[in-house]
C-alpha cells in the first residue's frame, strides 16, 4: 500500500485523548497557580527572615496545585458539573468540617480521579477476560466509573454524621455552661466564644463549631445570621431548636438563663428516651441471631446423644 489510511478512533481511544487533554489543561494551570504560590511564598519567608527551604516540599506543593487547577477548571465551568451539583457537595464539605475556599476544587479534583482509576481498573479487568460480551465489559467501566465519582460522597456523608453525633452528645454540655456565663452578666456572643474555649479539650468539634458562630457573631451585622449558619452547617434538629430559643431570647430580650437551662433539660430528657428507645429495641433485634445461631447448638447437644443411639440401633438390627 503506498497510500495512508485513516483509521478511525475508537471509544476507548476518545477517552483516552480527553483524559491525556485534560490532565494537560490541569498540568498548565497547575503550574502556573504553583509559580504564583511559590512567590508569594518566598516573599513572606524574606520577610519573616526566614531560609529558603522554609516553605516546606516543593514536591507537594506541586501536586496540590495540580489538583487545584484540575478541580478549579471543573469548577470554574458550572455546566460541566452542575450548579445543583456543586451546591450539594459544598455542603457536604462544611458538614465534614472543610471550611476552606479551596476544599470545593481538591474534592472536584479526587472524584475526577478516583473516576478515571476505577474506570480504567474496569476496562483492565475486562481486558483481562477478552471473552466477556461487550455489555459486561460497559457495566465494569461505567460502574467503576460511577463508584470512583461517589466514593468521595460516601466518605464526606460518614464524617458528617460522626460530626452530628459528637456535637449531640456535646452539646447539653455547652448548654449548662452557656447558663452559667449568662446569669454571670456575660453577653451571647462573648458566652459562645467562653464555651467554645472550655468545650476545645472534652468536645473539639462542637468547640469547633462554637467557636465559628462567635466569630461570625462578631463580624456579621445580624447576629440571628450567624446563629442560622450554625444550624445550617450542621443539620441537627435539636440544633435548630437551640438556635430558634437564642434567636428569640436576641430579639425579644427574654432571660438567656431561664431558656437555656429549660432547653438543657429538655435536650437531656431526649437523650434519655433515645436511650430507653434503643433498650426496647434490644431484645428484637437479639431474637435472630438467637435462632441462627444459638438455637441450632441447643439442639444438637440435647439431640445429639438420642439421634446417635438411634443410628446405632437401627445399624444394629
Amino acid at each position: 500500500m503506498t497510500a495512508l489510511e485513516t483509521v478511525p478512533l475508537g471509544a476507548v481511544e476518545l477517552a483516552v485523548l480527553a483524559v491525556a487533554l485534560l490532565a494537560l489543561l490541569s498540568f498548565a494551570l497547575g503550574t502556573t497557580l504553583y509559580r504564583r504560590q511559590g512567590l508569594m511564598a518566598a516573599r513572606i519567608a524574606r520577610a519573616r527572615g526566614e531560609g529558603p527551604g522554609a516553605s516546606g516540599a516543593r514536591g507537594r506543593g506541586l501536586a496540590k496545585a495540580l489538583l487545584a487547577g484540575l478541580g478549579g477548571l471543573v469548577a470554574a465551568n458550572p455546566v460541566l458539573l452542575g450548579k445543583k451539583e456543586m451546591d450539594a457537595l459544598r455542603r457536604r464539605l462544611v458538614a465534614a468540617g472543610f471550611y476552606r475556599p479551596g476544599a470545593l476544587p481538591y474534592a472536584i479534583a479526587a472524584k475526577l480521579l478516583l473516576a478515571t482509576l476505577f474506570g480504567l481498573w474496569g476496562w483492565l479487568v475486562q481486558g483481562s477476560h477478552p471473552h466477556w460480551p461487550l455489555g459486561v465489559a460497559a457495566l465494569l467501566v461505567l460502574g467503576g466509573a460511577l463508584l470512583g465519582w461517589r466514593l468521595p460522597d460516601i466518605v464526606l456523608n460518614a464524617r458528617a454524621g460522626e460530626r452530628r453525633k459528637a456535637v449531640e452528645r456535646g452539646l447539653p454540655d455547652a448548654l449548662d455552661l452557656l447558663v452559667i456565663c449568662g446569669e454571670a452578666g456575660l453577653g451571647l456572643d462573648t458566652a459562645i466564644g467562653r464555651v467554645a474555649e472550655e468545650m476545645a479539650q472534652a468536645h473539639p468539634v462542637l468547640g469547633e463549631e462554637l467557636a465559628i458562630t462567635a466569630a461570625e457573631m462578631r463580624v456579621l451585622p445580624d447576629r440571628h445570621a450567624a446563629l442560622a449558619n450554625l444550624a445550617d452547617r450542621l443539620g441537627l434538629e435539636v440544633l435548630r431548636s437551640t438556635v430558634a430559643t437564642l434567636a428569640q431570647t436576641l430579639r425579644f430580650g427574654t432571660p438567656l438563663g431561664q431558656a437555656l437551662r429549660v432547653l438543657a433539660g429538655e435536650l437531656r430528657r431526649e437523650r434519655i428516651v433515645k436511650f430507653e428507645e434503643q433498650a426496647a429495641k434490644l431484645p428484637v433485634k437479639l431474637t435472630l441471631p438467637m435462632v441462627v445461631f444459638i438455637l441450632p447448638c441447643v439442639f444438637i447437644v440435647v439431640g445429639g446423644p438420642a439421634v446417635l443411639d438411634l443410628a446405632k440401633l437401627l445399624s444394629s438390627m
